[in-house]
């Protein structure tokens, strides 16, 4: 208030108090200051406070204010732009009764906006008048077809995918596939919403009509094959790709997808291939010729795999990723020096501190204690956020380097600091195992299961061990058939209740487990694993072929050398 204004009511108080006690005073006729009425609120005036509320209360996230606001204003507004605020907010809060209030006004006041039609559509959905919507969607899908080039069926099913009855969602897009039967669009995207509402036999059933109106429809193939991975069936969604692959050789997603399912399953050289074509097809594909390095790497083709990462440093592409493969590389060939300058050449935000991280594996490895130290120490000062990480990372760099003493001392240390952690209690439970301390290992894993009883690691861990390393398998099986309970596909957890099962001498049970395990990891733990069980069933033919390609791949292996060592190979 300014100064006049206070001086005003000031003297007007005092004048008040004045005539209350001189009563004969006498006053003038008139009000020299006359009084006026209060001001009316005009319309505009109100309609900008409620749009100004709205938007205030939005900004703080206060989205059911913001939506009450609109609404006031909208229902009784003539201005398009403000209800389909109005309307569009309902929709996002999934006020159903709201949104079609409003999106009937919307398309009232613009009855050729497309998107005023696909918010009554969707309104509609969400009320449960599907044949309302139906009529409407199908208004909408037919001008669709220029902007979606899939007959305006992937305008349609965008709509629909935005409902939460996907029951209703199914059957909305079930009598547009039924109209239109001979629409390999109508059949894809109705198999796209099957699977969306968990029908994955309806999905592949749609996925075949599509495709057999239209064989080179590549989002079919692709969907199909995930379905059939989905459903464990690895070698039907190869043979399927390979089929899409043969008709439609120039198709960069589906190569690709080919190409990454090959390495999946452990087809190296075909994958290679793959990604070859890929390379030629397109010289400018740096993914392909980052794969190509990476699948060399794999099979220690270094001089190869280098070639490649070079050319991508060549072309300053990925060069994040060709640095920390170099480093790779030099570390697998034993170069720890040469290691360490690629992976301090690594920059790149996401990669930075893994590169780091294996700087001080380098210098672990090179026998340079003090140095390791120092690198951890610096790097935890400075990332003191992934303090526990970089513990973690440290002792496991001393555990790489074969100094299991050092590295249980590094967590001890850092669990008194940060006493009670989870995953550093996890890992000096590894570490405890490695200096055959079994009672700090089992004492840290029950720590663990007793705050987080379904901590699936820590169960397997707890389980494996106890069948590795004592005779108490009835306790270890228990903690294992939990863990698998909690990750029916994991390789780790399946591998452990193999080789507990062998424990228990059920061999067939055994090689069930451990082949499942080795077709999801080929790891040279769960080979070794494998070999074993194998030799005691008495399939010594296969043990030792799964040992030497196992052993190929990882000439270092101790697991595969202590195989070795107890069958005397």
């Amino acid at each position: 208030m300014n100064r006049f204004l206070l001086k005003v009511l000031g003297l007007s108080g005092l004048l008040l108090s004045g005539c209350a006690t001189v009563v004969d005073a006498q006053a003038p006729a008139e009000s020299e200051f006359p009084i006026r009425p209060p001001l009316q609120v005009s319309e505009r005036s109100q309609l900008m406070y409620q749009i100004l509320a709205a938007e205030v209360a939005g900004k703080r996230e206060q989205l059911d204010v913001a939506l009450e606001y609109y609404q006031q204003v909208a229902m009784s507004s003539s201005d398009a732009k403000i209800v389909e605020r109005a309307a569009l907010l309902a929709l996002l809060v999934k006020d159903h009764p709201a949104a079609l209030r409003l999106a009937r006004h919307w398309q009232t006041l613009a009855p050729n906006d497309d998107q005023a039609r696909q918010a009554l559509a969707l309104a509609l959905l969400r009320n449960g008048q599907a044949s309302e919507a139906l009529d409407l969607l199908d208004a909408i899908r037919r001008p669709a077809i220029r902007k979606d080039k899939q007959q305006g069926y992937a305008t349609v099913a965008s709509l629909l995918s935005q409902i939460d009855d996907k029951a209703l969602a199914l059957q909305v897009m079930r009598q547009f596939r039924d109209r239109n039967p001979r629409s390999a669009f109508a059949q894809y995207y109705y198999a796209l919403l099957a699977l969306s509402a968990g029908d994955r036999e309806q999905a592949l059933a749609g996925l075949d009509l599509a495709l057999a109106q239209d064989a080179k429809l590549a989002p079919a193939h692709l969907l199909r094959t995930r379905i059939l991975l989905e459903q464990g069936q690895r070698d039907a969604a190869l043979a399927s790709l390979t089929r899409a692959v043969a008709a439609m050789p120039r198709d960069r997603n589906l190569r690709m997808s080919y190409a990454r399912l090959l390495i999946e399953s452990g087809q190296l050289d075909k994958a290679r291939r793959e990604f070859a074509t890929l390379l030629n097809q397109n010289p400018k594909d740096t993914d392909s010729l980052y794969a190509l390095g990476l699948l060399a790497a794999e099979t220690r083709q270094f001089d190869l795999a280098e070639s490649y990462f070079l050319e991508l440093i060549k072309r300053s592409t990925r060069l994040a990723d060709a640095y920390f493969e170099l480093g790779r590389l030099e570390e697998q060939r034993g170069d720890y020096a040469r290691a360490r300058e690629w992976y301090g050449r690594v920059a790149d935000d996401e990669r930075y501190l893994t590169a780091q991280m294996r700087v001080g594996v380098m210098l672990a490895k090179g026998g340079d204690l003090a140095a390791a130290e120092q690198h951890f120490s610096a790097l935890r000062r400075n990332n003191p956020q992934s303090s526990v990480a970089l513990y973690v990372a440290q002792a496991d760099a001393l555990r790489e380097a074969g100094h299991y003493p050092e590295s249980f001392a590094v967590l001890d240390a850092a669990l008194r600091e940060l006493a009670n952690d989870p995953d550093l209690l996890y890992a000096r439970a590894l570490a405890a195992e490695k200096i055959d301390r079994m009672d700090i290992l089992e004492s840290d894993l029950r720590a663990i299961l007793a705050k987080d009883a379904k901590n699936a690691q820590a169960l397997n861990a707890l389980g494996y061990t106890l069948a590795d390393r004592t005779d108490r398998y009835q306790e270890a099986l228990g903690y294992i058939e939990q863990a698998l309970a909690l990750l029916p596909d994991d390789a780790a957890v399946l591998d452990s209740m193999g080789w507990v099962q062998f424990r228990l001498g059920d061999f067939t049970k055994a090689l069930e487990f451990l082949r499942r395990a080795y077709q999801l990891n080929p790891d040279p733990e769960i080979a070794a694993h494998l070999s074993e069980v194998l030799w005691a069933a008495g399939q010594r033919d296969e043990a030792k072929k799964i040992w030497r390609e196992s052993l190929d791949k990882n000439p270092d292996s101790p697991y595969l050398r202590k195989v070795q060592e107890r069958l005397g190979w």
